[in-house]
C-alpha cells in the first residue's frame, strides 16, 4: 500500500470523526472560597487560582478571583485534587487532597502569606513528587533525586525508571539500547556519537527533568526503537532576580560547582547557568576466552585490566526571553559545553594452550578534549481560542573533538624454553567535527470543543566528519611511521525531512488520536583509507502511523492502546568499516551495508489514582525486523584474536510488562517501585552463523523518601537487573544500592550527601558463545567504583512584583483558559504544543509544577 492511499484513508478518517463530533459532558463537583491577605484580611482581587489533578499535576479548572476576592471553579469531574493560588508579592498557597464526587467545597477564607519582596521557600502541605505519571509519560524531578546530586547527567538516567545505563555509559530504555535522546526536545550535537562522554560531562545539577516516552505518536522523531528520553535544562520560573550557587566535592578526587542567575519582569526574562564538574572515575574488568587452534586445540586466554577516566568540563547554558506581546514569546538560549577527558590503561593477558606461552602487558594513555555549542531561535504565539498554538524553531549546533592515544604494548614469548621480547607502540589521533540544523514548525487547531488537529514540519540536517590518523613505531629506526592502511577518514551527512499530522477526537470519556508522519532520508558515507575511498548511500521514503485509543474509565482510571512505527537508523561507529585494533586481542568494525531497524510497537497502558497511591501498568510489545546487533567472531582465521561487527539479524521481538507503583506511605515516606518483566526473541541468521535465541528477564528498582522532620530528608535506592540474552550468549545479574540525605540548614542553605554504588557490587558481567563453540568468552567490566559526594547549596534573591498586567500574562502563557477543560483532549501523543516532548519549545517545566 503506498503512501497516497494511506494518506487518502486518513483523511476519510479524520472526516468520519468530525461527522460524529460530540460535546463533552457537563455537571461535577465545585470548590470555591476568597482570597485575604494572612495579616490584615485584605482583598486579594485578580489572584489566579487553579483546580489541579493530582493523578499527572495538570490544571482542570483555572479563573482569576473578583473585586471581592471571591472564586467559584465548577464542573469538576470526580477525582481527587489539589487547590493552588497564586498571587504577585505572595506566598503560593496550596492545599492537599480535595476529594470532588460531584460535592461543592467551600474552603472559606483562603489566606495568603505576603512574600515581603525577599525570596522565601513555597510553603505546600506536600512535597513536590519526584515522578509524575501518565499513561504515555513519566516525568522524573530532578530536585527531588538525593542520590544524583553532585554528579553527572549519567548519574541521574541511572536513576529514572525504565532507564538504565551500561558499563560504557550508553543508554537502554526497557532493555533496548535503541533510544532517541533529546535536549529540550530537540536533536542536537550533544546527542552524537560520542553521547555517553558527553553526558558525563554535564552535571545533574543543570537539569531540571527528564522525560521519558515509550510510545511516542506521530508528532514526534520516529527515530528510537524503544521511545524517547527528552533531558530539559535549566532556565528561569520566578519573578525578579534570583539565583543560586552550590559547591560539590567528594572521593575519586571530584570537586564540582554551579551558579544559577536569573532575572524576570514583564516583558523580558534572562537566565544563566554556569556549571563546572571535575572528578575522576576508577573502573576495572577481566575476561576469560577459549579457542581453539587449526588442531583442535585449546587456547585459554586471561585478560584484567584497570581503568581511570578523569574528566574536567564547563557547561553554560543561557537564554532570554521576549515577551512581544501577552501571547506572544521570542526566545533565544545557547548552550555550551567544553571538556578535557584522559583515559589510563593498565592490564595484562596471558595467552596459553597450542603451542603458545605468551604474556601482553599494556600500558595505553588517552588524552581528549572537545566542545559543544548549540544554539536555538523559538517563536511561540497563542491564539486568542483555546489551546490554539503555533511555535517555530532554528536550532543550530557543532561539536568538536580532538583525542590522542598512545598504546604500548610489551609481548612476551616463550616457545620451547626460549625467551623472546616485542614492543609495539601507537599514537592515534582522532579529529572529530559534527553539525547539526533543525527546521520546525508546529501548529495545533482546535477545530471544536472536544477535539482538535495538530500538523508540523521537521527538517534536520547532520554530518559527522572524523579523521583517524595512526602512527607506529620502527622498532628498527625507532621512529614513528605513518600508517595509512590504518588510518581512516569517514564522513557521514544525514538528511531526514519530515511532516505529519494529527487527529484528536473525544467521544465523552472515550478518545481516539490517529496520526501519520512522513520522514524522506538521505544517509551518504564516504570512507577513505590507504588513498581509497568508498562511498555508500541509502535513500528511502517511508511512513510511520501512530494511532491511541484513550478510555477514562474514571476521573482516576485511564486505559489506553496505542501502536506507532517507528526507525533506529545506524550512525556513526555502527556503520564505519574502519578495523578499530586499540584493544590487540579484540577488534571491533562497523558496517556501511547496514540497514536500518524497522519497528512495530503496542502498547496497553493503565493508570490509576488513589489518595496514597498512583499506579501505572503497561503491557506492550515491540517487533523489530532487519535487527542490528554486534556479532563476536574469530578475526581471519586467528585462534587468538575477536572480531565484534555490527550485523543486521533477521528480526527480533520483546514482549513485556512494566509497573511504576508511587506509594505515599503518611506524610513522612513516600515510594516508588519499577519492575519491568519480558520475553526476548532474537532471531538468527545461518549465514552469520548465529542461532536464534529467547529467554525471560527482568529489571526493578525502588527508591524510598524518608523525611524523619521538615528540615531533614533521606533518600534510598536499590536496583535489580536479571539474567538475560543476547544474540551470542547471555549477560549476567547485577545489582547495586544508593543513597543520600539533605538538610535544610535554613530556608535557602541547604546540605547533602549521596553516595553510588555503596556496596561496590555493579559489575556488567556476560558470557559469549560463537562460532559453533569454537568460541566461548566470559567477561566482567565496572564502569566505576563507589563515589560519595558532600553539596552545599544556597538560595538568594528577591523577586520584584511587576503588577498584575505580569500577573494577568502569566495566566495567559501558562494557564488554561477559564472554559477550557483539559479532559476534553485524549491523552494519546501528549498535548504539548512545539513537536516537543513536554512542552514549549523553550523547554520550561511541565505545567502546574511548583517551583521549589
Amino acid at each position: 500500500m503506498n503512501s497516497k492511499v494511506l494518506s487518502k484513508l486518513f483523511i476519510t478518517a479524520c472526516l468520519l470523526f468530525v461527522a460524529f463530533n460530540t460535546r463533552a459532558q457537563t455537571g461535577g463537583g465545585t470548590v470555591s472560597g476568597k482570597l485575604v491577605d494572612a495579616a490584615t484580611g485584605k482583598i486579594l482581587d485578580f489572584a489566579t487560582v487553579a483546580v489541579v489533578r493530582k493523578s499527572d499535576n495538570q490544571p482542570v479548572k483555572s479563573m482569576q478571583t473578583d473585586l471581592q476576592g471571591n472564586f467559584k471553579l465548577s464542573g469538576i469531574p470526580d477525582g481527587y485534587y489539589l487547590f493552588r493560588a497564586t498571587f504577585v508579592g505572595y506566598i503560593s498557597f496550596t492545599k492537599d487532597s480535595l476529594n470532588i464526587k460531584g460535592n461543592t467545597v467551600n474552603l472559606g477564607a483562603v489566606k495568603m502569606r505576603a512574600s515581603k519582596g525577599v525570596l522565601k521557600e513555597v510553603t505546600v502541605t506536600a512535597q513536590r513528587s519526584q515522578i509524575q505519571l501518565s499513561t504515555d509519560k513519566k516525568v522524573f524531578s530532578v530536585d527531588q533525586s538525593l542520590v544524583s546530586q553532585g554528579g553527572s547527567a549519567t548519574d541521574l538516567l541511572s536513576n529514572v525508571p525504565s532507564v538504565q545505563v551500561d558499563v560504557d555509559g550508553n543508554i537502554n530504555l526497557r532493555g533496548s539500547s535503541s533510544v532517541r535522546v533529546l535536549i529540550n526536545g530537540k536533536p542536537s550535537a550533544l546527542t552524537g556519537a560520542n553521547l555517553s562522554d558527553i553526558l558525563q560531562s554535564i552535571p545533574a545539577s543543570s537539569i531540571e527533568n527528564i522525560e521519558v516516552i515509550t510510545n511516542p505518536s506521530s508528532k514526534y522523531d520516529a527515530e528510537g526503537q524503544s521511545g524517547i528520553i527528552n533531558i530539559v535544562l535549566k532556565r528561569n520560573a520566578q519573578v525578579g532576580f534570583n539565583g543560586s550557587v552550590s559547591a560539590t566535592a567528594g572521593t575519586q578526587h571530584t570537586y564540582n560547582g554551579s551558579l544559577n542567575l536569573t532575572y524576570q519582569n514583564k516583558l523580558i526574562n534572562v537566565y544563566t547557568n554556569y556549571s563546572y564538574r571535575k572528578g575522576t572515575r576508577i573502573g576495572n574488568g577481566l575476561s576469560q576466552t577459549l579457542t581453539h587452534d587449526s588442531l583442535g586445540r585449546s587456547i585459554l586466554q586471561n585478560q584484567v585490566n584497570d581503568q581511570e577516566f578523569q574528566i574536567r568540563s564547563n557547561n553554560i547554558r543561557s537564554g532570554i526571553d521576549f515577551n512581544l506581546d501577552r501571547k506572544t514569546v521570542l526566545s533565544f538560549s545557547n548552550n555550551i559545553n567544553i571538556r578535557n577527558m584522559d583515559r589510563f590503561q593498565t592490564g595484562n593477558t596471558t595467552i596459553v594452550g597450542g603451542g603458545l606461552n605468551q604474556l601482553q602487558t599494556r600500558d595505553n594513555q588517552s588524552n581528549g578534549n572537545g566542545n559543544n555549542l548549540d544554539f536555538n531561535l523559538d517563536f511561540s504565539h497563542k491564539y486568542k481560542k483555546p489551546q490554539q498554538e503555533l511555535t517555530a524553531n532554528i536550532g543550530y549546533s557543532t561539536s568538536k573533538n580532538n583525542n590522542t592515544d598512545n598504546l604500548n604494548t610489551a609481548y612476551n614469548f616463550n616457545n620451547n624454553g626460549l625467551d623472546s621480547t616485542y614492543s609495539l607502540l601507537q599514537n592515534n589521533l582522532t579529529i572529530g567535527r559534527q553539525h547539526n540544523l533543525n527546521l520546525q514548525a508546529d501548529y495545533v487547531l482546535p477545530m471544536s470543543h472536544n477535539n482538535r488537529l495538530e500538523m508540523g514540519y521537521r527538517s534536520t540536517f547532520n554530518k559527522n566528519d572524523n579523521n583517524y590518523l595512526v602512527d607506529t613505531l620502527n622498532n628498527f629506526t625507532n621512529a614513528y611511521v605513518f600508517a595509512d592502511t590504518l588510518s581512516n577518514h569517514f564522513v557521514y551527512n544525514e538528511q531526514v525531512h519530515a511532516v505529519y499530522t494529527n487527529y484528536q477526537q473525544q467521544f465523552g470519556k472515550f478518545g481516539i488520536q490517529g496520526g501519520l508522519r512522513l520522514e524522506d532520508a538521505h544517509i551518504t558515507t564516504n570512507t577513505t583509507s590507504a588513498g581509497v575511498t568508498e562511498q555508500h548511500k541509502q535513500d528511502y521514503f517511508r511512513v510511520y502511523p501512530s494511532l491511541f485509543l484513550t478510555d477514562k474509565l474514571t476521573e482516576n482510571q485511564t486505559l489506553q492502546l496505542s501502536y506507532s512505527r517507528r526507525v533506529s537508523r545506524p550512525r556513526d561507529r555502527q556503520i564505519s568499516p574502519f578495523l578499530d585494533r586499540s584493544d590487540r586481542q579484540n577488534y571491533q568494525q562497523g558496517n556501511p551495508d547496514l540497514k536500518p531497524e524497522d519497528t512495530h510497537a503496542f502498547e496497553l497502558s493503565y493508570i490509576n489514582y488513589w489518595k496514597g497511591l498512583t499506579l501505572t501498568s503497561s503491557l506492550y510489545y515491540r517487533l523489530t525486523n532487519d535487527n542490528i546487533q554486534q556479532i563476536r567472531t574469530l578475526y581471519n582465521n586467528s585462534s587468538t584474536i575477536t572480531l565484534t561487527k555490527f550485523e543486521n539479524l533477521n528480526s527480533a521481538s520483546n514482549a513485556g510488562y512494566e509497573l511504576i507503583a508511587k506509594v505515599n506511605a503518611g506524610t513522612k515516606v513516600d515510594l516508588t517501585g519499577n519492575v519491568n518483566i519480558y520475553y526476548r526473541n532474537i532471531q538468527g541468521d545461518p549465514e552469520l552463523n548465529v542461532q536464534s535465541t529467547s529467554g525471560y528477564a527482568w529489571n526493578g528498582n525502588l527508591t524510598a523518601n524518608i523525611k524523619p522532620f521538615s528540615k531533614f530528608g533521606i533518600q534510598l535506592r536499590g536496583d535489580y537487573q536479571g539474567p538475560q540474552v543476547i544474540a551470542q550468549g547471555k549477560m549476567k545479574a547485577m545489582y547495586g544500592m544508593d543513597g543520600g540525605l539533605k538538610y535544610d540548614i535554613t530556608k535557602t542553605l541547604n546540605f547533602s550527601a549521596n553516595a553510588r554504588d555503596i556496596f561496590n557490587t555493579r559489575k556488567f558481567k556476560s558470557e559469549v558463545v560463537s562460532d559453533g563453540g569454537a568460541l566461548t568468552q566470559y567477561s566482567e567490566r565496572r564502569f566505576a567504583t563507589r563515589i560519595v559526594l558532600f553539596t552545599l547549596a544556597y538560595r538568594f534573591g528577591a523577586s520584584t512584583p511587576a503588577g498584575k498586567q505580569r500577573q494577568q500574562r502569566k495566566q495567559d502563557q501558562q494557564q488554561p483558559d477559564q472554559d477550557n477543560n483539559p479532559d476534553d483532549v485524549p491523552q494519546g501523543g501528549g498535548n504539548n504544543g512545539g513537536g516537543a516532548p513536554g512542552g514549549s519549545p523553550r523547554g520550561g517545566q511541565p505545567g502546574g509544577q511548583i517551583k521549589m
